[in-house]
């Protein structure tokens, strides 16, 4: 384009005429300027733009998560679900309002929600209390699937919690004792540590030949990191419970089994007293069953009044106590009473050495006897030149352990 140039006013008033041909000159001056710019604007190639300008804008998010306020996109109504305002909206922004049918919270919240595919989406909210939760639903849900997110509360009470494993990661337990291994050297050997154990039946330092399984705990230790104050409790598989403590200054103290009420309840108890059933005569030199006639007690049924003999159900250490009396038994005598076991003389009670003809004798022992063990007493008159008569007998068997 090219600009043309006007003539010049020409008049006999020379001052009239240059005002007028100094405007015209100003405006030639400004065509030519603006047919400059025109003319480079015509032949730019990037007239609006830089490529870096166009670039950004081209990368930028096109498809809204928000609303254009920068606040929610989408709004889930009390009456409607979150699940099916957002299924299928791609990433997006949400409000739900408290009483949504879907909600992971009683209180109102906000979340942001992520889509890699369709109908499939993952996201997170947290409602006005500060609890988060993440949630995520598949092609075939209809509905939301949602978790809670830990708190720092209960995270740290989580950390605060019991940190030192005493189990296995499978709920087995810490240590195994095989056969011939020491099972209380193993448990020193961790140090200061509360853990589980299994033992083998044939493992050393059990306190019992049947497998068993236990806990120990151990506070402190030495210069060699085994420990040196605690305890272990042992049960096996017959349910007998037993303990053991190691003291520093004393070793360790010895298993002892704990009696159960099952135990106290299955104590031995028998006691004989028969004022008209219970006499009995004895040749001297004789050994002669004592006979008790019938009892007042006996717990586990262990008395058989025919042969006046008591078999014991239990094994256990036994207090026996004897009573004898007799109206004619010559004074200065000497009758041995025994306890025979299963049909031998096991061991003598004492001596009955009377003062006068009319006396009571009392006798005790105690000693361990096995379950099966048959007892029955004697007496074997001794120095009394006849047969004698027992007119009552007696005996009392308690079991105290």
């Amino acid at each position: 384009m090219e600009i043309k140039t006007p003539r010049t006013f020409k008049t006999t008033d020379k001052a009239h005429a240059d005002l007028f041909n100094d405007m015209v000159e100003a405006f030639l001056d400004n065509d030519v300027g603006l047919l400059e710019s025109i003319n480079q604007h015509m032949i730019d190639i990037n007239p609006h733009a830089s490529e870096a300008e166009k670039k950004k804008w081209n990368d930028s998010q096109g498809y809204k998560i928000t609303a254009d306020n920068g606040s929610h996109l989408i709004n889930v109504r009390a009456d409607a679900r979150i699940f099916d305002m957002i299924k299928g909206k791609g990433t997006c922004t949400f409000y739900a309002a408290s009483g949504v049918e879907d909600s992971p919270s009683n209180l109102s919240l906000r979340g942001l929600q992520t889509v890699g595919q369709d109908n499939i989406g993952t996201g997170f909210a947290v409602d006005i209390a500060g609890n988060a939760y993440s949630f995520y639903y598949n092609a075939a849900d209809t509905t939301i699937n949602w978790t809670k997110l830990p708190s720092n509360a209960e995270r740290n009470k989580w950390n605060d919690g019991q940190l030192s494993k005493i189990t296995s990661d499978n709920g087995g337990v810490i240590l195994s004792v095989s056969d011939g291994e020491d099972l209380l050297e193993k448990v020193v050997s961790l140090g200061p540590k509360h853990g589980t154990f299994y033992a083998t039946g044939k493992a050393l330092n059990s306190p019992t030949t049947r497998s068993c399984r236990g806990m120990y705990h151990f506070t402190s230790q030495d210069s060699n990191g085994k420990g040196t104050f605690g305890w272990v409790i042992a049960i096996d598989y017959n349910n007998y419970m037993y303990t053991n403590y190691l003291d520093l200054n004393l070793g360790w103290q010895g298993w002892k089994r704990v009696l159960t009420k099952e135990d106290m309840d299955n104590t031995s108890f028998v006691d004989t007293y028969d004022l008209d059933n219970s006499s009995v005569s004895a040749v001297e030199n004789v050994p002669t069953k004592l006979n008790f006639g019938d009892t007042r007690s006996d717990d586990l049924g262990e008395y058989n009044r025919s042969r006046a003999e008591i078999t014991l159900k239990n094994n256990g250490l036994y207090l026996i106590r004897l009573y004898l009396n007799s109206n004619n038994i010559p004074v200065g005598s000497d009758s041995i009473l025994s306890c025979y076991v299963n049909g031998t003389e096991f061991q003598r009670l004492g001596n009955w050495n009377p003062v006068i003809s009319s006396s009571i004798c009392v006798l005790y022992l105690q000693q361990k006897f096995k379950a099966g063990d048959k007892l029955t007493f004697y007496i074997t008159p001794k120095n009394t030149g006849r047969t004698i008569t027992v007119n009552r007998a007696y005996v009392t068997l308690s079991q105290l352990r």
